[in-house]
């Protein structure tokens, strides 16, 4: 592609014709450049808008800022943009009022449509490569905003790592099939990890395996259990009344636990009258007297006959106590007898229903049986399909990292087969670094990354030191025009350069730069297109000056709107 003219259809604008071949400039200039006032500068006339006018011609996106801007200051406005690709011409025109579709000599159509358009023209791109597109790909030719001078290798925003290595291995003529296949196995890799993962987290297998617990254990123990319960439920016998004798068996045990007690009431009265039994009056008539008769007293007959009394009384109290104790003994003994007989039968009854409790279960045992044997069921399952998911886990993690070392082997081979096209490269961006830095170190290095990553290609273009902000505006310099005279897989016969690369460039290695234009486009089918400062301009050499003035296309001054490229004055946003 090469740029022909830009144009709009309101008189005030500055067309544009570039140069067929060769350099093109726009030089934003002071017509007295010794006056000091300072609202009139070389800033702000239209030269990084013109950078934006073709890039929103090229198809910038319809929410993009220069679109948004267009629409809303300059909406009666369209814009057409002459370009020539392999020897033919086509017209490009795109209405501000309408950002969402462009017209291709005299044919309208969506802007996707209208890219895909260009894109069949300008690249070689693969069917269904994904991120490969002519936007994407535009900007290493024509830089659209002040970050596309940071990095020379990423003119615009990349999304991804892959991204930029992609566009850069593209251009470069490099297989990106090999990335292509670095990324869809790191994709497959990262994707049964993620999904291996989620079933670790299952919330019925985190049981089983918290810890890190090994799953076969945990299946075996399973195992073990399945088999016991499902044991015990074949064994398992149904009873109607289970309820009705459980109940019989809970009230026979208090009648036995109530008769027991019984029991020993009744044993503990037999051993209380038995003791009863055995006491006798403690002293005897002729103990008392004894008393009397070793203390010298006088016993008197009418005290010895009230002692016989008494002693008589008490002999039949006892009898008759003797006699009562053993009549309540021999009903007490009788009521034991009852008793124990009661006991025994009762315990008889009691333990004829828990051998048929023991026998047999009620339903609602048997159906939470049935659930907790289904549950470990369904856990055993989820455990069988984790220990199959977790084989076949590494048994696919092992395949992807066996593809990915042949991956490596092969882009290895392609790379060494590949030696003489980097080799070029390299030379051709070593030789143009040369003329800026002899004694520096310059190339650009292609190497096979074997990391577990989505790159396929580490691609470093290198100038020694090349940390200084002049030093990298070189680099960008010389990247550039490699991408665009070594470069394959595109037909763009143009770059187009904004005057801030030269800010940070010393007059020194700016005449250089200039002489390296000279030299690499004069007489090519190459175009180099750039905008250039009043004081960029200044401070080169006498013959570079004049080679800039011979092939200046458009001068624009801020002495007045008609020096401006718009022609009026209008606070546009762009990039």
């Amino acid at each position: 592609m090469h740029l022909i003219s830009l144009s709009a259809n309101q008189e005030s604008f500055k067309t544009v014709n570039f140069n067929k071949y060769g350099a093109s400039f726009i030089v934003a200039k002071q017509d007295n450049p010794e006056q000091k006032d300072d609202q009139k500068t070389y800033n702000g006339v239209g030269k990084s808008l013109l950078i934006a006018l073709v890039n929103y011609c090229l198809g910038a996106k319809p929410n993009s800022k220069i679109s948004s801007s267009l629409q809303q200051k300059l909406p009666d406005w369209q814009f057409s943009l002459k370009i020539k690709i392999n020897q033919q011409q086509h017209t490009i025109i795109r209405y501000t009022n309408d950002t969402k579709t462009c017209y291709l000599d005299e044919k309208k159509y969506p802007i996707t449509e209208f890219l895909n358009q260009l894109e069949e023209l300008c690249f070689n791109i693969p069917d269904e490569f994904q991120y490969l597109s002519f936007r994407s790909l535009l900007p290493f030719f024509i830089r659209p905003s002040k970050e596309s001078y940071i990095n020379y290798d990423e003119p615009v925003k990349a999304g991804k790592p892959y991204q930029k290595q992609l566009y850069n291995a593209f251009i470069l003529g490099l297989d990106v099939n090999l990335s292509k296949g670095k990324l869809n196995l790191k994709k497959d890799l990262d994707e049964i990890t993620k999904t291996h993962k989620i079933i670790k987290h299952d919330p019925i297998l985190k049981q089983f395996l918290e810890g890190d617990k090994d799953s076969s254990l945990a299946l075996a123990d399973i195992n073990e259990k399945v088999n016991n319960l499902d044991k015990d439920l074949k064994k398992f016998e149904v009873a109607d009344d289970y309820y009705q004798v459980n109940q019989e068996a809970n009230n026979i045990k208090k009648q036995l636990d109530k008769t027991h007690n019984q029991l020993i009431l009744k044993k503990n009265n037999i051993d209380n009258i038995d003791k009863s039994l055995n006491i006798n009056p403690d002293i005897s008539r002729e103990d008392i007297k004894k008393v009397y008769d070793e203390s010298n007293l006088v016993f008197q007959l009418e005290i010895e006959k009230q002692l016989i009394d008494v002693e008589k009384f008490y002999q039949d109290l006892t009898v008759n106590r003797t006699s009562r104790l053993q009549k309540q003994k021999k009903i007490i003994k009788k009521e034991i007898t009852e008793l124990d007989n009661k006991f025994s039968d009762l315990k008889k009854q009691l333990d004829n229903r828990l051998k048929f409790l023991n026998a047999h279960k009620a339903l609602d045992v048997f159906t939470n049986m049935s659930n907790q044997l289904s549950s470990l069921l369904q856990q055993r399952e989820r455990l069988k399909s984790y220990e199959k998911l977790q084989k076949d886990f590494e048994h696919k993690k092992t395949s992807l990292q066996k593809e990915m070392l042949l991956e490596t082997e092969k882009t290895s081979s392609y790379l060494e087969e590949s030696t003489p096209l980097i080799n070029n490269v390299m030379e051709y961006f070593r030789l143009l670094a040369k003329q800026f830095y002899p004694n520096s170190i310059a190339g650009i290095t292609v190497h096979n990354n074997d990391g577990v990553n989505q790159i396929r290609y580490n691609i470093e273009a290198k100038i020694e030191s090349d940390t200084s902000d002049g030093i990298n505006s070189v680099k960008l310099f010389c990247y550039d025009l490699t991408l665009l005279m070594q470069g394959l897989n595109h037909s763009m016969g143009f770059i187009f350069h904004d005057s801030r690369l030269y800010s940070n460039i010393d007059e020194a290695h700016g005449n250089v730069l200039f002489e390296v234009i000279k030299q690499r486009f004069t007489g090519t089918n190459y175009q180099y297109i750039a905008t250039v400062n009043q004081n960029q301009l200044n401070m080169l050499s006498r013959e570079n000056q004049d080679f800039i003035e011979e092939n200046t296309i458009l001068s624009l001054t801020d002495d007045s709107d008609n020096g401006k490229l718009l022609g009026i004055t209008v606070e546009l946003e762009y990039d």
